[in-house]
């Protein structure tokens, strides 16, 4: 019995230690810069800061993450778990766009309360609490593109995006300085 208490809370710290290092903290953080700057410029160009978001999450956990903490195979609970994850994300993703795609004033509202309960539900299941938050900034940005339009929209993701990536600075200079890199052939 204590075994088994003993492998579920070790699982639970290697899941948790997944989120240590800022890079789901930088992924956002550069989302919402990206998408201040595409929408100040009106350039199409910056809309792939969202591929470099994407590059920086993988490169940081392959070549920095890894390294230090090691990988882990999690067990079918938490697998199935990590399943509805992804499924919970797609179906997101395709509701936000068709909402995207309406543009009145009535889908700003919607988006901003279905970003929110997202980031919420993702928090609860990845039992990273920094989705709370993050979902509570994007509903506020959506609402103040809503209210306010531009540019104080684009300023709005500029400032909350520039928060979130020193705080995901932040957590991973501690990671580094609690996870130095092992030293060759140790």
């Amino acid at each position: 019995m204590t075994e088994n208490l003993n492998l579920k809370e070790l699982e639970r710290k290697a899941w948790t230690s997944y989120f240590e290092d800022g890079f789901w903290d930088l992924f956002f953080g550069v989302i919402l810069i990206t998408m201040g700057v595409r929408s100040l410029t009106d350039n199409v160009f910056f809309t792939f800061g969202i591929f470099g978001a994407v590059l920086v999450h993988i490169l940081g956990k392959r070549y920095i993450t890894t390294p230090r903490i090691g990988r882990v195979k999690f067990g079918p609970k938490r697998q199935k778990r990590q399943m509805k994850i992804m499924v919970i994300i797609l179906i997101s993703l395709l509701v936000l766009l068709s909402l995207g795609t309406l543009t009145t004033q009535t889908a700003f509202p919607v988006m901003a309360l279905w970003l929110a309960v997202l980031f919420s539900l993702l928090g609860y299941m990845m039992d990273f609490s920094h989705f709370y938050i993050y979902g509570l900034i994007f509903a506020i940005s959506e609402v103040i593109w809503s209210v306010y339009g531009e540019p104080y929209g684009p300023i709005a993701n500029l400032i909350f995006g520039a928060i979130i990536l020193l705080v995901g600075l932040a957590v991973l200079t501690r990671f580094l300085k609690k996870y130095p890199k092992p030293v060759d052939g140790a």
